[in-house]
């Protein structure tokens, strides 16, 4: 291989179904009676001087450049100084036809520097020998740049068509600057294509990748380049169409504008590996973020994708982490989309090197085991296990013809990249500044439910109340086609919902509010986390799950050490307190010249960097008495550069006794601060109401290659809630509670069992998979206590109803209660 205001998709599909199946483009020569094309005139081009192009391309691969499947010709034509003109019978339009002929050429492709249509105007472009997969551009195509880059013509001669109202014969922009003259397979059955090793990703490999699959493409630039890509998904997920890619494929600010994407270009049999489509494409990307260390680059599509193409926005993960195994979905050769799999480690490195960490830029896999990647896989997607995006190819030599190695930018590094907006990926995946490791792939055309906000409720107050803020609202939104019965749930009794479920129609919101209950002005001082679940009982897609914190008391720093004074802690090895000499830094950054606020610190080796094959040597705290706080924390200033793991270590642990240690926090990849960075790590489930307590920080161990300057500590702190005691606490309001169906699932009959808090009006029912009443088990009052109600399976007439999921739905006073029920036969 080489070295190489929007309306959202959901929005969309409830539009695409409104209207009719899409037609066939006509050209206008088609429609109206017009000159025979013979007398059209044509702009012969000389075809393709095969042997240069071969030779072109292998000086390209050695530098690393993208695949390339056609030759530029480089044209000057506007219709004003070639093509026929000539006035339609309908004597309201013109029209202008121009022929181009590259003798041999496989494809033909055209870019037009100044491109303006007015309103009723039309430009088709189609083969000379018929109008299969014919394309069609009108006023909805002119962009604030002015270009316009076709997708190909899968043909040696093309004709240009421009149609245009009599009144506007010269209010236009037209200039054609470039034909692509293709020399290899793009879109070609019949041409060399991707190696008999490559898996079709319609075959059954691919079954657990479907989804994303759909969010992989193929591209091409300024009509001869061509690599693969991936829509990404971002923290807002608001469906912004970002296109994650190599650097290295020359997309930039000049030449955004002329990228093609083509989606679903993909066999439609397994094994095929040919005969895919090139009808689903879309022309001109916007050019937002690249970093030459990873390759990485990102794009924004200039419209959104059309909702027919069924596309999905694929995960990622950011976290310093190599892969236990991985998959790759991409287009070898730009052919056809194909996935590979390596079911074996990858391991950081620097490009195009065996040698591990390197300068931590890359992931290397080492060699495929089913698949290959090839010319034109460059800048497509790596993934991890979860399914979420790693890295993107940069290069390597894998093929079917041996085992050797891909290398592949880290998502890891691209995420800070060069520090900059318009260097890394932060700025755009992740808008809100939400930070989070990992995001999940979201599919705008699944059935499912999205809740917002993203962020918990986090309250606190005083022993007794009151609390602020003491509640939260949710939306819950059904962005499908389908009805959706959803549930909420809550295990903790100082977290009152304000009801628990029940159906949603296509397009429609529920509102949730989450409280805290009043029963919690009994509760004593400390930290108390909970939970509320979202579902989505229909298929699970979109669940979600909120915080909820409340911190009864303030939290205080109960001890605190400001290295003012030796606080004469437990030191092994090179741990010492003093002013440190700012030394060290063979790699990654020196050591402070001073204390974050003072003159002092405990660090390891204040001269400079720690040693190679260190073993475990740690700076360990007197006892501290906790026996009086909750929400126990640790917090400090922390200046520390260390190796990335596994080679070297660097951690924080607890104990209670001395001898039985708890990591906190560990380094899970290379750390390199440059200033005093603030950390709090929670030494709760360790530490709380317990009356001693130690703190260790631990150097070591490390390898025998790189030598980091290691830990600075200033201004230790323990923090934590004084318990402060109560009465018993109030007991909380009950309420109603349906428990579900048993045996589930079940033939013939069923009980549906629920809990009267106290007695009342209950409704229970029955609805089917789409959300209609099929039975109503009961319409009654009920006294306090259990119940259960059985169903036979029928509807409200007695008819037996054919297998699959039902749902059983309470409702008792405020209380609105969902169950899911399987019926099998």
């Amino acid at each position: 291989m080489s070295l190489a205001p929007r309306m959202t998709l959901a929005a969309c599909i409830a539009l695409l179904m409104a209207l009719p199946a899409l037609a066939e483009i006509v050209p206008t020569s088609q429609l109206q009676a017009v000159a025979p094309l013979s007398s059209v005139q044509k702009i012969a081009l000389p075809p393709v001087d095969l042997v240069r192009a071969a030779q072109d391309d292998e000086i390209r691969t050695l530098q690393g450049e993208p695949d390339r499947f056609a030759m530029p010709e480089k044209l000057s034509i506007t219709p004003e100084d070639a093509g026929t003109w000539e006035e339609l019978p309908d004597q309201r339009s013109m029209l202008w036809r121009l022929r181009i002929e590259s003798p041999g050429a496989l494809s033909l492709n055209l870019g037009f520097d100044r491109f303006r249509l007015p309103e009723g105007a039309r430009l088709v472009v189609h083969p000379a020998n018929g109008t299969e997969l014919a394309r069609e551009f009108t006023a909805h195509d002119n962009r604030s740049h002015g270009q316009l880059w076709t997708p190909v013509i899968l043909s040696d001669g093309l004709v240009i068509e421009l149609t245009i109202p009599t009144v506007s014969r010269h209010d236009y922009e037209l200039h054609l600057i470039q034909v692509g003259k293709g020399y290899r397979s793009f879109g070609d059955v019949e041409s060399d294509k991707s190696g008999a090793c490559n898996n079709d990703v319609v075959c059954p490999e691919g079954d657990p990748w479907r989804a994303e699959i759909n969010s992989v493409g193929v591209f091409t630039v300024n009509g001869v380049w061509k690599c693969s890509g991936a829509m990404i998904n971002n923290t807002a997920g608001d469906e912004t169409p970002y296109f994650l890619t190599a650097n290295h494929c020359n997309i930039n600010e000049i030449s955004d504008a002329s990228v093609v994407v083509y989606w679903n270009y993909q066999s439609p049999e397994c094994g095929q590996q040919g005969g895919g489509s090139l009808e689903d494409f879309q022309s001109g990307v916007i050019y937002r973020a690249s970093y030459q260390p990873t390759d990485f680059c990102l794009v924004e599509l200039e419209e959104d994708p059309d909702p027919a193409w069924q596309l999905t926005f694929s995960g990622w993960d950011r976290r310093d982490l190599e892969t236990s195994n991985a998959v790759c979905i991409h287009h070898p050769s730009t052919d056809e989309k194909a996935i590979s799999f390596e079911d074996d480690p990858t391991f950081i490195t620097s490009y195009l090197s065996n040698t591990s960490p390197g300068d931590g830029t890359h992931l290397r896999l080492v060699d495929w085991d089913d698949g290959t990647t090839e010319g034109g896989s460059s800048g497509s997607p790596l993934y991890n296990a979860d399914h979420h995006i790693v890295g993107q190819l940069h290069g390597g030599y894998a093929s079917c013809n041996n085992d050797l190695s891909d290398w592949y930018g880290r998502f890891h590094v691209s995420w800070e990249g060069g520090g900059t907006s318009n260097s890394r990926l932060r700025d755009w995946l992740d808008p809100d500044g939400l930070e989070p490791w990992t995001l999940d792939l979201y599919d705008p055309h699944s059935i499912r439910i999205s809740v917002s906000p993203e962020n918990g409720l986090d309250s606190q107050g005083l022993v007794g109340g009151p609390f602020s803020p003491d509640s939260r609202q949710y939306t819950i939104t059904n962005s499908s086609d389908s009805n959706i019965f959803y549930q909420v749930n809550n295990r903790d009794s100082w977290i009152e919902l304000s009801h628990e479920g029940g159906l949603l129609e296509p397009g429609a919101t529920a509102t949730v509010t989450v409280s805290i209950h009043a029963g919690a002005a009994g509760l004593p001082s400390g930290e108390y986390h909970g939970e509320v679940e979202f579902l989505n009982l229909t298929t699970g897609q979109g669940d979600t799950v909120r915080p909820v914190q409340l911190q009864i008391g303030i939290t205080t720093a109960a001890y605190s050490w400001s290295m003012d004074s030796d606080p004469g802690w437990d030191r092994e090895g090179q741990w010492e307190f003093g002013v440190p000499l700012g030394g060290g830094g063979s790699q990654g950054n020196p050591d402070p010249t001073e204390g974050f606020d003072g003159p002092n610190v405990m660090g390891y080796n204040l001269a400079g960097d720690y040693p190679d094959n260190l073993p475990e040597q740690s700076l360990t705290t007197e006892a501290i008495n906790c026996q009086q706080l909750v929400g126990v924390k640790l917090r400090f200033r922390r200046w520390l550069n260390v190796e990335l793991w596994p080679y070297d270590f660097a951690s924080i642990r607890v104990s209670t006794d001395g001898v039985d240690w708890t990591t906190i926090w560990e380094n899970t990849g290379a750390i390199a601060d440059d200033s005093w960075q603030g950390v709090q790590y929670d030494l709760s489930e360790v530490a709380d109401g317990q009356p001693e307590v130690y703190v260790r920080w631990v150097m070591g161990t490390t390898n025998a290659f790189g030598r980091y300057s290691g830990w600075n500590i200033d201004n230790v702190e323990i923090r934590g809630v004084e318990q402060v005691p109560v009465g018993v606490p109030e007991t909380p309001v009950a309420r109603a509670r349906l428990h579900g169906a048993a045996p589930n699932p079940f033939n013939p009959r069923t009980e549906v069992s629920f809990t009267m808090a106290r007695s009342g009006p209950v409704k229970l029912a029955i609805h089917d998979a789409r959300g209609r009443l099929v039975r109503m088990l009961s319409d009654d009052v009920f006294e306090t206590g259990d119940h259960a109600v059985s169903w036979d399976g029928t509807d409200d007439r007695g008819r037996r109803l054919g297998s699959g999921v039902y749902f059983v739905q309470l409702v008792a006073g405020d209380v609105v209660d969902t169950r899911k029920v399987l019926m099998v036969k």
